[in-house]
């Protein structure tokens, strides 16, 4: 229900717009399964009605802890329907983490799928504001109410609770990268703004696109979610990121469009499905997550063609730039100089780079990436850390980087993976960089070690490609050609993955914790 004084309304007013206009069409496709549009209105209105009917309150918390599913995008609706804020709780991460996110945001729902029946038997006495388990599964289980029990008997006409853009919308966690996740609130009128305006401003989102999910629906992928319900499309939603899983879907279901992070894209340029897989309907494919690296890049427009946009985000500033498809050229050395940037502000955003002293800086100069915008998070849920990163209206981002004179931004480095090595700042992504250059390499990651005489020293883990061989001088030497010796890393190892965060994040806060196990701070 729509609060009439409201500008944005609720975030579930395009979802009924769009049921509206396209009762028929098919909106979600998860395996065999699917909703129409006029089907997942009616499955949304019931599960919000029926969560009213358990005596969940307006802007009760509500955990929604399921993987990539039917059911993840009505159950999501439902919530707001309900007048209730969901907790989004990444599927990838830990049963700590899931602890610490229904206790943190104080939720007294939790909606589950049975795949994560042994982590909610972990954690369910736990959370001490934990009052409905809500399960959906195939077999009953005693422990928790049944999903389509619940709510197959509830009204599937719109719940009667007014929400307005002033109401807080979702709580969402950080990834940890670099710390403790912390809860970050959003509002219905900043979570309309940037799932609608950025949506369709990076998607290139066209009429009847088909936009395949491989992504958890809990990262950056949900962006898209409703710029395709706008245009009349269906979201497919896929298990994972597997690579086999994404060609056959965009085979099956003719996909025109998809987000993944870069290591998708370096996983699928050395698929051997890829030259056979007719991907003649994919037009648009949407990366973020981390930069790639130029090499990498060019060596997928040149397998893909002219599909590939490019975008930078932060959990508090939402969506804020965009490398368009224009920009994805290589007849030109700007235009191939501009592969390295994460493109321009959106149109509704406004960044600056900033000092220490929050000090904004001229065009070029290298300092941290500051925003603004509608889109941008209200607060922390601790509202005593609002301060790290909301400063006069400005977010924070944790990112250096620059911006040339044309306003296209350049990301250098996390302000918090710096490298401080006998006095000299090495930003690790640069060395990512070169060493992707090198013919045998496929992932790498560059961290600081402990050293007792610079401080800190430069180490990378590189994942070589199947196939290929190279030594660890062989890629220190290449470095130090490149860079010089201050940047070249002191040791290098081989490793077989890298680890990633629930994100899809090079884990690098893991990488570290093993050299400086048992120190106060991970910087001398």
């Amino acid at each position: 229900m729509t609060d009439q004084n409201s500008m944005w309304g609720p975030v579930t007013r395009v979802l009924d717009r769009a049921c509206t206009y396209y009762a028929d069409r098919v909106a979600v496709i998860a395996g065999d399964r699917w909703l129409t549009y006029a089907q997942l209105r009616s499955l949304s209105n019931r599960i919000g009605n029926g969560l009213i009917r358990l005596g969940v309150a307006k802007g009760e918390r509500v955990g929604l802890l399921m993987p990539n599913t039917l059911e993840y995008i009505p159950t999501q609706h439902g919530i707001w329907k309900s007048g209730a804020v969901p907790v989004q709780m990444a599927a990838r991460a830990s049963t700590e983490d899931h602890c610490y996110f229904l206790t943190e945001s104080a939720a007294t729902t939790l909606i589950y799928h049975e795949a994560f029946d042994g982590t909610v038997a972990e954690i369910k006495d736990r959370v001490p504001t934990l009052r409905r388990l809500i399960r959906l599964g195939d077999q009953p289980n005693p422990a928790a109410a049944d999903y389509y029990e619940t709510f197959d008997t509830a009204a599937d006409s719109d719940p009667e609770v007014a929400v307005s853009e002033d109401d807080t919308a979702h709580v969402m966690f950080t990834s940890g990268s670099t710390g403790t996740p912390k809860g970050v609130l959003f509002t219905h009128g900043q979570m309309s703004h940037y799932l609608i305006t950025a949506g369709l401003e990076i998607g290139d989102a066209r009429p009847g696109e088909v936009f395949a999910h491989g992504a958890p629906l809990t990262h950056f992928t949900q962006v898209f979610v409703l710029p395709t319900f706008m245009r009349g499309g269906t979201n497919v939603i896929l298990p994972g990121l597997d690579v086999d899983t994404l060609l056959d879907a965009v085979v099956r279901h003719r996909v025109t469009a998809t987000a993944v992070v870069p290591t998708v894209i370096y996983l699928l340029l050395n698929h051997p499905k890829l030259a056979a897989a007719d991907l003649s309907s994919l037009q648009t494919v949407v990366y973020a997550g981390s930069p790639m690296a130029p090499d990498k890049l060019r060596a997928a427009i040149e397998a893909l063609g002219a599909v590939f946009i490019q975008t930078y985000a932060g959990t508090e500033p939402g969506f804020l730039t965009c490398l368009r498809k224009e920009d994805h050229r290589l007849d030109t050395p700007e235009a191939l100089a501009r592969l390295s940037s994460a493109g321009r502000p959106l149109f509704h955003v406004d960044i600056s780079i900033q000092d220490d002293d929050d000090k904004h800086l001229p065009v070029g100069a290298v300092g941290e990436i500051c925003a603004r915008q509608p889109g941008r998070m209200s607060g922390y849920l601790d509202a005593s850390k609002d301060t790290e990163a909301l400063r006069d209206h400005w977010v924070h981002s944790g990112d250096v980087g620059y911006v040339d004179a044309e306003g296209y931004v350049f990301l250098i480095d996390r302000k918090k993976d710096l490298v401080v090595t006998g006095g000299f700042n090495v930003f690790p992504r640069q060395i990512e960089d070169v060493l992707a250059t090198h013919a045998a390499v496929a992932h790498s990651a560059v961290i600081g070690i402990p050293h007792d005489k610079w401080g800190e020293a430069v180490h990378a883990v590189v994942v070589p490609k199947p196939g290929h061989s190279v030594t660890a001088d062989e890629l220190i030497a290449l470095v130090k050609e490149h860079k010089g010796s201050v940047w070249a890393p002191k040791t290098l190892d081989f490793a077989e993955a890298l680890p990633l965060n629930p994100s899809g994040k090079v884990d690098k806060k893991a990488l570290r914790a093993p050299y400086w196990a048992g120190q106060a701070r991970q910087v001398n």
